[in-house]
């Protein structure tokens, strides 16, 4: 027994650990990932962004793999999956099982992206689940609502009536003056003496923004500093000209911490679990090899493909 102990003993001591995963990140596959943005946004990433693409690959590449560790493969919704990628490229003319085994002879399982971004998604819910956060105490809901206090301004609001005059000539101008130095007492009469126009004769309360977005940035601008109770103008704006009348004026102001405190909790939530995620993933790196390609990240020097609709029609 002494010398079976001692054999068990040394073999343990000078068996070879099992050697770390690898995961590579490739020439191609950092080409690809910064193809990917260009179709995504328009625009070529400089190296900051491809490195960040890079570090999500990583990340995502991590998570799968635990994913699998975890055996995630074999729930239910991933077989039915195998099982209709079997189907779908005639792999076999045998049942579910059989579609499902030939998918997997492919590796589908390894390369299929819905596969791949439900475990991916099914990983990232087992960790929050395991490492919950804590929920927001009043301090903490006060202090981020200190921080992020513009985010819940409620910017001024205008209530117009106006009188348009269609294009930009000399006539159109002349017209505005000629009816602003004689002013109709009456609204309605005012505005029957310039020209139809498409959104109404009266807006309801606008903040600036929703302005520029019917007349005209430089419109909306000029509007939010009028006084109210008296015609102003001649306004130009994306369509003509304007005498305008402020009809109510709202000031912008905060709202209150009681009647955004819910949005506040779900951010700070949000904020803490996607920190508690980053924390967990950083800690599985350590079991695993990474490996980047060393070649120069600055997307400059490739040739996109262009996706135009000039070239695509």
């Amino acid at each position: 027994m002494h010398c079976l102990w001692l054999g068990l003993t040394l073999l343990w001591v000078t068996a070879e650990p099992e050697p770390a995963p690898v995961i590579a990140i490739s020439e191609q596959q950092i080409k690809d990932l910064q193809v990917q943005w260009q179709l995504q946004t328009g625009r070529v990433p400089d190296t900051q962004q491809t490195e960040r693409l890079i570090a999500v690959s990583i990340e995502h590449e991590i998570l799968f793999q635990e994913a699998m560790n975890r055996r995630f493969d074999q729930l239910p919704v991933v077989k039915t999956r195998l099982q209709q990628l079997g189907g779908f490229l005639k792999l076999t003319s045998g049942g579910a099982s059989d579609r499902e085994r030939e998918a997997l002879k492919l590796g589908l399982d390894q390369t299929d992206p819905l596969i791949r971004r439900y475990l991916i998604s099914a990983m990232q819910e087992v960790i929050a689940a395991e490492s919950p956060v804590e929920e927001p105490d009043q301090i903490a809901l006060e202090a981020y609502y200190q921080n992020h206090k513009e985010q819940y301004r409620q910017p001024a609001t205008v209530k117009v009536s106006h009188v348009f005059f269609g294009g930009f000539g000399q006539r159109a101008l002349d017209r505005a003056n000629g009816l602003l130095s004689s002013m109709p007492a009456s609204t309605d009469e005012a505005i029957q003496s310039g020209d139809p126009f498409f959104h109404g004769h009266q807006l309801p309360l606008l903040n600036e923004q929703q302005l520029e977005k019917k007349l005209g940035q430089e419109f909306a601008r000029q509007v939010m500093t009028l006084g109210s109770g008296q015609w102003h103008g001649p306004v130009a704006s994306s369509y003509g000209y304007h005498l305008v009348m402020i009809e109510e004026k709202q000031q912008g102001m905060y709202r209150p911490l009681a009647d955004v405190a819910e949005n506040i909790r779900s951010h700070i939530l949000r904020d803490r679990r996607l920190s508690m995620l980053d924390q967990e993933i950083e800690a599985m790196k350590r079991n695993y090899i990474i490996e980047i390609a060393d070649v120069s990240l600055d997307a400059s020097t490739i040739t996109f493909p262009d996706f135009s609709r000039s070239q695509t029609l």
